[in-house]
């Protein structure tokens, strides 16, 4: 579906009474696309071990296997926390501002893990200490589920991270920061830095671009940059699909007004047909404070440390 259709009918529901009850029912029963799926979760295996070879090019694997971990915005179904239990990780928490994640998402997430991780060409098996196991009981619920994986679930989270200062060695945070409002974006910063000790890491990654395209033509992903910042708020924003249209000198500049040090923040360069597709946009004015790489960008990859 084209993106500004998509958006229309997201303000619509927004706008409708019980609209998010009903999105929510269209998700889980008529699009499935909350469900776990072997493709969803091996894409999310490939996001989680693109920073586990980061850990091991910086000798910092043993600090996400013996660390406390913390799942920012943890989603629909824990494949990652998931694979760093496998990994030999016993202490995870997991929080989002709603409660999505389900026992049934659960049971099968960790179904697919196993097959995935089973298999004798899986990318991470040199680093694979244990399989998860699936409890035979079916009524299982969701907290019988993650016990043994070491993970409890908080959502909403509420002042968990606050009532936790220093506790955690390492946040996680996957696809979630580019729905941030900007207005947010700096106190949830702070909230991370405050729940970390000292050395502990912060990991993210962000899509710049990706969300945007028409299925029918090539092209459009740089289309989002084209209303001006009242007429995004107006006519595309809204509670159930908000993105914040924040590049990565945004997110740089935030880090370290909160205080972290950056020990890696790698931007998606975009290629030269990015660029050529940005240069047949017409740009709102209100981006002109970036470069036209930062503007094309696909995205990023950081890791953060709290000094």
């Amino acid at each position: 579906m084209n993106w500004r259709l998509k958006s229309l009918q997201f303000k619509l529901l927004s706008a409708l009474p019980g609209g998010e009850a009903l999105y929510n029912f269209i998700q889980d029963h008529v699009t499935r696309s909350t469900h776990a799926t072997p493709l969803r979760v091996a894409n999310k295996i490939e996001v989680g071990l693109v920073f586990w070879q980061w850990l091991l090019a910086n000798r910092r694997t043993e600090q996400l296997v013996s660390g406390r971990l913390l799942d920012y915005g943890a989603g629909w179904h824990p494949t990652i926390p998931i694979l760093w239990h496998a990994f030999g990780n016993e202490r995870q928490t997991l929080v989002d501002i709603k409660s999505h994640l389900t026992a049934r998402a659960v049971r099968d997430t960790l179904r697919i893990f196993r097959d995935l991780a089973s298999q004798p060409d899986w990318p991470g098996r040199p680093w694979l200490r244990r399989l998860p196991e699936v409890p035979s009981d079916e009524n299982s619920s969701r907290e019988a589920l993650l016990a043994p994986l070491g993970i409890e679930y908080r959502a909403p989270y509420g002042r968990l991270l606050s009532e936790r200062a220093g506790a955690y060695d390492l946040v996680l945070c996957t696809q979630v920061l580019q729905h941030v409002p900007p207005p947010a974006l700096p106190a949830l910063l702070q909230e991370v830095h405050t729940c970390l000790r000292p050395g502990g890491l912060f990991h993210a990654t962000i899509h710049f671009v990706g969300h945007f395209g028409d299925p029918f033509a090539r092209g459009g992903h740089y289309e989002h940059l084209v209303p001006s910042p009242e007429h995004w708020q107006r006519r595309f924003n809204s509670r159930l699909m908000s993105f914040n249209r924040l590049k990565g000198p945004d997110y740089r500049a935030a880090l370290e007004r909160a205080g972290f040090e950056l020990l890696e923040f790698k931007i998606t360069a975009p290629t030269a047909a990015d660029l050529a597709e940005l240069r047949r946009t017409p740009v709102h004015p209100s981006f002109q404070r970036y470069s036209e790489e930062d503007l094309a960008a696909l995205g990023v990859f950081w890791v953060a440390r709290k000094p």
